[in-house]
């Protein structure tokens, strides 16, 4: 099925289990959603047996179609625990009934309130996950959170490069808020009419015979409004990197991957599409030197909040609640305007920054179709194999400064570690 070794597939699962629990945070949980493994994959067997044994221990007095539904609910939170492992990331699920009656999404995957209560109830019981149970928060319950235990993680981690999502639709969807505990996160906008939606009809068809980690649909997630902040959203760029180097270590079509990154994404589209100024090699760094502040993380941490809040007040309140104290902020902010004196900050521009990178990584995709070649989104990123990265750095280059009006920026490539 792929051409990764099952030495070197362990090699990635301990990376994962030497992870500590995940972040109780949005941006560390995975929905639970239908999953399976490819048609190829010489693991259906072994995973068929795994569930049988867990069925066994959960079927109670059904039978018939009811057996047959818990069979799949089983695959689901297995194969979903798998993958929530090698993301570093809780599967959310929810074990209140009412939702099952209001979430388009679980709808829409005929996910069942009692085939989910009872299994998690019965791994909770046997202690094969950890278990965070929903609660009110903000007057809005949220959903349980669980992530598999060492003895559970030792019978599931074979099947992550061979599990998939299937590839279909809706590929545009709408976070019409900014309440992360919400019961629906999203909704779908199926407006056939929408310009983006034949592009990503496009790369989703292409995409479908093709094999990676994480496999699922891409999808153009808007922001409020089915016209601003969108960005290309799937599952494998959720994967550990920095950490754990697991997401360079996975393949597409069983060939090793690079990642070709655009440098400074956000604070280059500010300055070319509002100055149409070059933002130069290294623009945190410069930064850095201008406000005395020596940590690049910094303030990049900075400039994102600072792009994202639509005042000053509230942009700096955010920065103290991360721990910035006011001086660095006044510094970090006093730097970027003396080296940045056009640079818009704290005036919500960040969503425009998002709408462009959306943009810009859409039309990459479709010129890799055009050559047969897969490009996978990874925020201000995309993956391809290491042979097309030449390719990706040029198309890349020429689709930004096309964006842009001329104004140039500059990418970089990551190599997995030898």
């Amino acid at each position: 099925m792929h051409s990764i070794s099952k030495d070197t597939l362990s090699q990635l699962k301990n990376m994962a289990l030497s992870l500590d629990l995940p972040e109780d945070d949005y941006k560390h949980h995975y929905f639970l959603s239908p999953l399976q493994l490819n048609k190829r994959s010489k693991l259906h067997l072994k995973l068929s047996l795994l569930i049988d044994k867990y069925v066994e221990e959960t079927r109670g007095g059904r039978g018939g179609t009811q057996l047959e539904e818990l069979r799949h609910h089983w695959q689901w939170i297995l194969l979903g625990l798998c993958r929530a492992l090698f993301m570093n990331n809780w599967l959310v699920v929810s074990l209140r009934k009412q939702t099952y009656a209001d979430d388009i999404w679980l709808k829409r995957y005929q996910i069942k309130y009692s085939k989910v209560k009872d299994i998690v109830g019965y791994l909770n019981q046997n202690e094969l996950i950890t278990f965070l149970p929903g609660k009110q928060f903000f007057n809005k319950p949220s959903r349980t959170r669980i992530y598999p235990s060492g003895t559970l993680a030792g019978e599931i981690w074979e099947y992550f490069l061979d599990q998939e999502q299937p590839v279909e639709g809706p590929y545009l969807t709408i976070n019409e808020t900014d309440d992360i505990w919400q019961e629906t996160m999203f909704k779908v906008k199926a407006d056939e009419s929408h310009p983006d939606m034949e592009d990503m009809i496009a790369i989703n068809e292409f995409i479908k015979p093709h094999h990676w980690a994480c496999k699922a649909p891409i999808r153009l997630v808007y922001k409020h409004s089915p016209f601003q902040g969108g960005r290309l959203m799937t599952p494998f760029q959720n994967l550990p990197d920095r950490r754990k180097r697991i997401r360079i270590n996975t393949q597409i079509d069983s060939q090793p991957i690079c990642e070709v990154d655009f440098n400074a994404n956000h604070l280059r589209l500010n300055l070319a599409f509002n100055a149409k100024e070059y933002a130069g090699e290294t623009p945190y760094e410069d930064i850095c030197v201008e406000s005395g502040v020596a940590s690049r993380d910094m303030v990049k941490h900075f400039i994102t909040v600072a792009m994202g809040a639509s005042d000053e007040k509230s942009g700096k309140s955010r920065l103290r609640l991360d721990g910035m104290n006011s001086q660095v902020i006044e510094s970090i902010h006093d730097g970027a305007l003396k080296r940045f004196p056009k640079l818009q900050l704290f005036n919500g521009w960040g969503i425009f920054a998002q709408n462009f990178e959306g943009q810009i990584l859409k039309d990459v995709s479709l010129e890799g179709i055009k050559e047969d070649i897969v490009c996978l989104p990874v925020h201000d990123a995309v993956a391809v194999q290491q042979q097309h990265q030449a390719w990706a750095k040029e198309v890349m280059l020429e689709t930004w400064s096309r964006y842009m009006d001329g104004v140039k920026t500059k990418v970089k490539v990551d190599m997995p570690s030898v």
